[in-house]
C-alpha cells in the first residue's frame, strides 16, 4: 500500500509542478485580471463536475465493485449529457459568468466530466497507477498548449486557455478510454438490471455529491464574493495564494485516493480504523512540514515568480494555513465514511461549515478582501474537521488523541518507506 501512495504522491507532485507553471505562465502573460477570469472559468467547470458526479463522481469508486461496469458508465455519461445542457441554459439567462464563456464552459465540462468517471472506474477496481495517469494528462498537455500560444504563436488571450483546456481533456479522456478498452467488463448484457444500477447510483450519489457540493461552496464562495466586491484583479492574486496552500494536500490526497480505494474493496471494519487513524497522522504531520516554510517566504519571492502585480501572497497564506492543516481531518476521515458507505457524516460536516462560511463571508470579504477570504476558509475547515472526528469517536470509540501524530509514527513511516526503497532496489 505504501507503494502505491508514493507512486500515488509522485504523480500528484509532477500534476502540482504543472499546475503551478500554469498559474505563472497565465499570472504573467495575461495579468491579474486574466488570472481572476481563468480562476472563475476553473471554477465554474468545478461546479458543473459537482452535479455531473451525482452519478458518474467519487460514488463510482464505490460501485464499481459492486455493480457491472458498462451500466455505471452509460448512465454516467447520459447524465452527464443533460447535466451539461442544463447548466449551459442556467448561465445562459444569468450573469454568474461572462456569457462569451459559457459555451466554453459547459463543453469543456462534458469532455472532462467523460475521463473523470472513466478514472473513478479504474480507482474503484484498484487500477490507482492508471487513474493517476488519466489525472497527469490533463495538467501537462495544458501546460504544453499554454507554452505554444503564448510563447510560439503570440496569442495571449483568454481563448487560448480554453484551446489549451480542450486539448488537456480531450488527451485525459482518450486515454482513460484506452485503459478500460480490454476490460470485459464493459460488454453491456441484457440481463442486468438497468434500474437497480440507476437507483444505487443516484441514491449513494446524492449524498455524496451534496457533501462535494456544499464543500465546494466552502471552499470556492469566496471566489465569486472576491469578483463581486473587490474584482477580477483581488481574486487573481488570492486564487494563487489558495493555488499554492492548496497543493499541501498532495500528500494527504495521495493516501486518501489508496484508502478510499482499499476501504471499499473491504469489509473488514476495524482495519479500516487503524488504517484511517494511521493515514491521518502522518498526513497532519506532513503538511505541517510543507506549510511552515512556505509561509515564512517573502512576498517578494512571489512577485517574481508571477509577476510584480501578484502582492501579499504569503500573508494570504498565512490566513489560509490554520485550515490547511485542520483540512486533513476532514479529508482522510470522510473517506473513511466515504468508503464505508456512510456519505451523509460529509455531508453534514460540510453543511455545518457551510452555515459558517455564508455569515461570515458577506461581512468579512467586502471589509478585508483576500484575508477575509483566507481566515473564513482557515475557520470554515476547522468546524468541518470538529464534526467529522465527532462521528469518527462515535463509530470507532477513538478519540482526538489517536489522531494526533507521535514520534513512533514518524519511525514506523520512514521504516515503511526504507523497506519500500529496499524491494525496488
Amino acid at each position: 500500500m505504501v507503494g502505491k501512495i508514493f507512486n500515488t504522491f509522485s504523480i500528484k507532485l509532477a500534476s502540482a509542478i504543472c499546475n503551478l507553471l500554469i498559474a505563472v505562465f497565465v499570472s504573467r502573460y495575461l495579468g491579474t485580471i486574466g488570472k481572476g477570469e481563468q480562476s472563475i472559468v476553473l471554477t465554474t467547470i468545478s461546479f458543473i463536475l459537482i452535479f455531473v458526479n451525482i452519478a458518474g463522481g467519487a460514488t463510482l469508486v464505490y460501485l464499481a465493485p459492486r455493480y457491472k461496469i458498462s451500466h455505471l458508465i452509460s448512465l454516467s455519461y447520459i447524465w452527464s449529457i443533460i447535466t451539461s445542457i442544463v447548466f449551459y441554459l442556467i448561465l445562459y439567462i444569468s450573469d454568474i459568468v461572462n456569457h462569451d464563456f459559457v459555451g466554453h464552459i459547459c463543453l469543456l465540462s462534458l469532455i472532462n466530466s467523460f475521463a473523470a468517471i472513466n478514472s473513478n472506474i479504474l480507482l474503484g477496481k484498484e487500477k490507482i497507477n492508471a487513474s493517476n495517469w488519466v489525472n497527469l494528462v490533463q495538467p501537462v498537455i495544458t501546460l504544453a498548449a499554454l507554452v505554444f500560444f503564448f510563447v510560439f504563436a503570440k496569442e495571449v488571450n483568454i481563448s487560448s486557455y480554453f484551446y489549451a483546456l480542450y486539448l488537456a481533456y480531450f488527451f485525459s479522456f482518450l486515454i482513460s478510454i484506452l485503459f478500460l478498452r480490454n476490460r470485459r467488463s464493459l460488454a453491456v448484457s441484457q440481463k442486468e438490471n438497468w434500474k437497480t444500477t440507476l437507483y444505487a447510483m443516484f441514491s449513494i450519489g446524492f449524498l455524496n455529491q451534496m457533501a462535494h457540493i456544499t464543500g465546494l461552496l466552502n471552499a470556492r464562495l469566496s471566489y465569486y464574493l472576491l469578483t463581486k466586491y473587490k474584482g477580477d484583479d483581488h481574486l487573481g492574486i488570492y486564487s494563487n495564494g489558495v493555488s499554492l496552500a492548496e497543493a499541501v494536500w498532495m500528500v494527504s490526497g495521495s493516501m486518501a485516493m489508496v484508502q478510499y480505494a482499499r476501504i471499499a474493496n473491504s469489509t473488514d471494519k476495524k482495519y479500516a480504523q487503524q488504517l484511517t487513524t494511521s493515514l491521518t497522522k502522518i498526513s497532519v504531520l506532513i503538511s505541517i512540514i510543507i506549510i511552515i516554510p512556505m509561509v515564512l517566504l517573502p512576498s517578494e519571492f512571489y512577485s517574481f515568480i508571477f509577476g510584480k502585480d501578484f502582492v501579499n501572497i504569503n500573508y494570504i497564506m498565512l490566513c489560509l494555513a490554520p485550515g490547511v492543516i485542520f483540512w486533513n481531518f476532514s479529508l482522510l476521515i470522510g473517506h473513511y465514511f466515504s468508503g464505508t458507505g456512510k456519505f451523509y457524516i460529509e455531508f453534514t460536516a460540510s453543511s455545518v461549515a457551510l452555515m459558517l462560511t455564508i455569515i461570515l463571508s458577506f461581512w468579512a470579504i467586502p471589509i478585508w478582501g483576500f484575508y477575509g477570504a483566507g481566515i473564513i476558509s482557515s475557520i470554515s475547515y476547522l468546524f468541518n474537521s470538529l464534526v467529522i472526528i465527532y462521528f469518527f469517536k462515535k463509530d470507532s470509540g477513538m478519540g482526538i488523541k489517536s489522531l494526533i501524530p507521535k514520534r513512533t509514527d514518524v519511525k514506523l513511516y520512514i521504516d515503511s518507506l526504507k523497506t519500500m526503497v529496499n524491494q525496488k532496489k
